[in-house]
């Protein structure tokens, strides 16, 4: 396994990814829609690859910005010197240079305070606004504690029950009411300027499969029972909480723009989900070659963990007098230092770690927040979402629609479901066929009602043989209805990947994250699956594996019967699988049938 990640750790790994500019220059032809300027302008952007990066002049006719600004928390408004966050790196963008930002992320801000006291300080004439926040909402600085740091030492919070609060804070009606609150509140602003929002989700922390860490510690004391190792366990569960967390974010922003824009054409959303964690692959701590904690690794795109390893007397921490509750809402800052206080008036033996003992409880924060590398890949998924594509052009697409019932188009009026729509669409630019050996030519697929993801792995293969390069695929619902050993299905869903590929080694493959449901005590299982899906492709990517997460912009509104999409649904979930189409196509990776 180790061979698979040996490329990472050479000198021939850039440090940080391609431009927007250079990624945008690589789309042939491609027929792009500005949309922020309330009426839809078109450009081709040539594609040679002499032409370079589009000038500043040519981004500002191509992204109509106004006037542009960041709300948020610390994550776009990182902690620590020396560090360069995403809104200041967007300012260096050609696509933005010229227009006046306005940087209001706060660092421990809470979504609330983002509409309270961001918001009102936007300028009238705003039409482009990013948003990083949520993180202080659901307690992640709790989980950090009980999960890795272990501030207060033996009286440690649980980890396994912090874990289950944040999840529980996500799924809950304060959760979604404050971030209506927070879109209607920006919204207000922007639809005078025809202007958008843009939600930039998280970047799981770790590499969950690599041997590393498994007895790396970053607790904050030495002695029994004081330490936290980063195994294996603690790394899928805490890359499965960021994955449930955006998983939140997109259903939430979904949600609001369902009932904005009540004709489904989600290039007129008013508020954009933007997710780059996938950009993190191979980057990530604890990846092979790395020494676990991201310790001055150029290539490990989370903040140095060497902020913790300078040394520092218990002194200021015997001298505080803390309350008796410390209270996350006051800060990170605020918080670390009150638990630390309390453990060590407790323990008076209690010794700081080494890589415990940070200058400042802002050291603490930062390093679970991208390093310059990260942010700016961050920046580039920003800016090349701003120039948006409703699709492709010039690509000869062989596809494969696999799945059950919801690939077959059932309960649709026409029987076709999603297939008519994204088929109907493509080949207006593209030429189009579909493989498969069920339904009826052109519209052939690969979908059987009620069938779980091993049945449908198993019958993939004799279509598999038509050597498809594009194989769009939404399995898990059965396995989850059914209560097929649903604790094992993400894992299920990666075997079909390592099948499919070996047929067929070319082909792009587009997971769906699955449709919700209404099934009576289903629902969080269906967001629990997509989150350790998301945690599977990520480590195909790693080994080089052209596969991708596709987001759906539906809700369960959007549903039939609980399970099933409306005719309305099926339309979105087309443009859903047209949006990761494009985004195969901008990483390079759809090439011709074989």
């Amino acid at each position: 396994m180790a061979s698979q990640y040996k490329s990472l750790d050479s000198a021939s790994v850039p440090k940080h990814s391609t431009t927007a500019h250079e990624r945008i220059n690589k789309m042939a032809g491609t027929l792009i829609a500005c949309t922020l300027a309330g009426v839809v302008t078109l450009s081709i952007f040539l594609t040679s690859p002499t032409n370079g990066a589009p000038t500043g002049a040519q981004c500002a006719a191509q992204l109509p910005i106004k006037s542009w600004a960041s709300l948020g928390d610390s994550y776009s408004n990182i902690v620590g010197d020396g560090l360069q966050d995403y809104e200041a790196l967007m300012a260096t963008d050609a696509c933005l240079q010229g227009h006046a930002p306005q940087y209001l992320s706060i660092p421990d801000a809470v979504i609330s305070q983002v509409s309270s006291q961001q918001v009102p300080k936007l300028n009238r004439n705003t039409n482009f606004v990013t948003i990083s926040a949520g993180a202080n909402d659901i307690g992640l600085v709790q989980v950090l504690d009980a999960c890795v740091y272990n501030w207060i030492g033996s009286a440690s919070l649980n980890c396994a029950q912090t874990l289950k609060d944040a999840a529980t804070s996500m799924s809950g009606a304060a959760f979604a009411s404050s971030w209506n609150t927070l879109f209607t509140q920006t919204r207000s602003i922007l639809a005078s300027n025809a202007g958008k929002a843009y939600v930039v989700g998280n970047a799981a922390f770790f590499d969950e499969t690599t041997p590393q860490c498994n007895q790396v510690s970053l607790a904050a004391y030495t002695g029994s029972g004081q330490q936290k190792y980063l195994t294996t366990a603690l790394r899928k569960s805490l890359n499965e909480m960021i994955h449930r967390f955006n998983w939140w974010q997109h259903y939430l922003v979904t949600k609001y723009n369902r009932a904005q824009v009540p004709s489904g054409n989600t290039l007129q959303y008013p508020v954009q989900f933007i997710d780059p964690d996938d950009r993190f692959n191979g980057r990530r701590f604890c990846r092979i070659g790395s020494d676990g904690t991201g310790s001055r690794e150029p290539y490990t795109w989370f903040s140095d963990s060497e902020a913790l390893k300078t040394p520092m007397t218990r002194s200021p921490y015997e001298k505080m007098r803390p309350p008796t509750t410390c209270d996350p809402r006051r800060g990170w800052s605020e918080y670390v230092q009150c638990r630390m206080a309390k453990a060590i008036q407790k323990t008076s033996t209690l010794s700081l770690t080494r890589s415990g003992a940070g200058t400042s409880p802002n050291n603490w924060e930062r390093v679970f927040h991208p390093k310059t590398a990260g942010e700016d890949l961050i920046r580039d998924e920003i800016v090349s979402q701003l120039a948006q594509s409703p699709t492709l052009s010039g690509f000869n697409l062989r596809i494969l629609p696999l799945g059950a019932s919801i690939t077959a188009g059932f309960a649709s009026t026409d029987g076709y479901g999603f297939r008519k729509v994204l088929y109907d669409t493509l080949r207006k630019t593209n030429t189009v066929s579909y493989v498969g050996t069920q339904g009826s030519a052109p519209l052939i697929h690969e979908g059987h009602p009620g069938w779980i993801i091993n049945d449908v792995s198993n019958v993939a293969t004799t279509a598999l043989r038509s050597r498809p390069n594009v194989v769009l695929v939404h399995v898990g619902t059965n396995d989850l209805l059914a209560n097929n050993a649903v604790d094992q299905a993400p894992e299920r869903v990666g075997k079909l990947i390592d099948h499919v590929l070996s047929i067929a080694p070319d082909a792009v493959l587009l997971i769906a994250q699955i449709l919700p449901t209404t099934r009576a005590g289903q629902f969080d299982n269906f967001v629990t699956f997509n989150a350790r899906v998301a945690s599977i492709i990520n480590q195909r990517q790693v080994q080089k594996k052209k596969v991708l997460k596709v987001w759906m912009p539906l809700t369960t509104d959007d549903l039939v019967d609980g399970v099933h999409p409306n005719n309305a649904g099926y339309n979105k979930m087309a443009q859903g699988w047209i949006r990761g189409l494009q985004r195969a196509a901008d990483k390079g990776w759809i090439g011709k049938p074989v």
